[in-house]
């Protein structure tokens, strides 16, 4: 009995490995076979079908290596946006930037266990499309970056906490919830930059039955302690309003707070440019160290 039971557990464990290889064997066609502006992909992953926009730049050639960015929507939103928003600068930076959609309708990313009975495994979505575009020899996994707006920022710290795919990720107009996003044992040190405008009510933290969400001045203090990063800052202000705190390490790892005086959750247009400028320059210039598989 005992004996049929461990040879069950064995069968098991060998066909979800073998669906898991599959689905990663099956998403790699479909990636290779990218061409220069937009490409619009649906890869099935758990049983759902999700999209992918992916916009490479003029000059791609499927023979080189891209930095990618990944971006996440916020709740209730599509690809679209982050697309829009993001691949304007695939030309100028020589940059693959992939914009992820949540299953819709709902459109929320599983950034916290069980919030808004969200159980879908959108870590494993992003893991394999990452896996992916390694394999085809597209993305340069030293240069693979995430950002998200609102609960696509949330769901970048939950990235951050449970992948070591990312050498940088910038989570934007967000909170940082309680325990679920806290870094821990098995967690890879990261830059992580926050922007956030200081009207946008996650700015002070908040609580609720479902969830707490750390203030910002936290959530980078949480960071930087993680990260070993230097208790004082370098404060600069690149344009009026906007304010840059970065906290670096000695291994040049850092942790940088973009605050937006006067804004809240909607930064306006111009101020946004100018803070997704900034960001991008912070996460460009970060290069994963690490172990991973990914990095042979």
């Amino acid at each position: 009995m005992i004996f049929e039971k461990k040879i069950k557990n064995l069968l098991f464990f060998f066909f979800c490995f073998l669906g898991s290889f599959s689905s990663v064997a099956a998403e790699e066609p479909l990636l290779k076979s990218l061409s220069p502006g937009l490409n619009e992909i649906q890869i099935e992953h758990g049983g759902y079908s999700r999209r992918l926009l992916v916009t490479a730049p003029k000059s791609f050639q499927s023979s080189s290596r891209y930095a990618t960015l990944f971006c996440f929507h916020g709740a209730g939103g599509k690809a679209n946006g982050q697309s829009l928003r993001w691949a304007r600068y695939a030309d100028s930076r020589r940059l693959l930037v992939v914009s992820c959609e949540a299953i819709q309708p709902m459109a929320k990313w599983n950034f916290k266990d069980q919030f808004h009975n969200v159980d879908h495994d959108d870590v494993g979505f992003v893991t394999s499309v990452i896996e992916s575009l390694v394999a085809a020899e597209i993305t340069d996994p030293r240069m693979i970056y995430a950002t998200g707006h609102s609960s696509g920022g949330l769901f970048c710290y939950r990235l951050a906490k449970q992948t070591d795919l990312f050498a940088a990720l910038a989570p934007m107009s967000c909170g940082m919830a309680k325990g679920d996003h806290v870094p821990e044992e098995g967690t890879r040190r990261v830059s992580i930059m926050q922007v956030i405008g200081d009207q946008d009510k996650s700015f002070h933290g908040s609580s609720n039955e479902k969830v707490t969400m750390y203030s910002a001045d936290e959530r980078i203090n949480i960071w930087r302690i993680f990260n070993q990063c230097d208790a004082r800052p370098t404060v600069n202000q690149p344009f009026e309003k906007i304010t840059v705190r970065t906290f670096s390490n000695t291994n040049s790892i850092e942790v940088a707070l973009v605050t937006v005086a006067g804004e809240g959750h909607h930064i306006q247009r111009d101020l946004r440019d100018k803070t997704d400028s900034i960001a991008l320059n912070f996460l460009m210039k970060h290069r994963r160290h690490t172990t991973h598989s990914l990095a042979k």
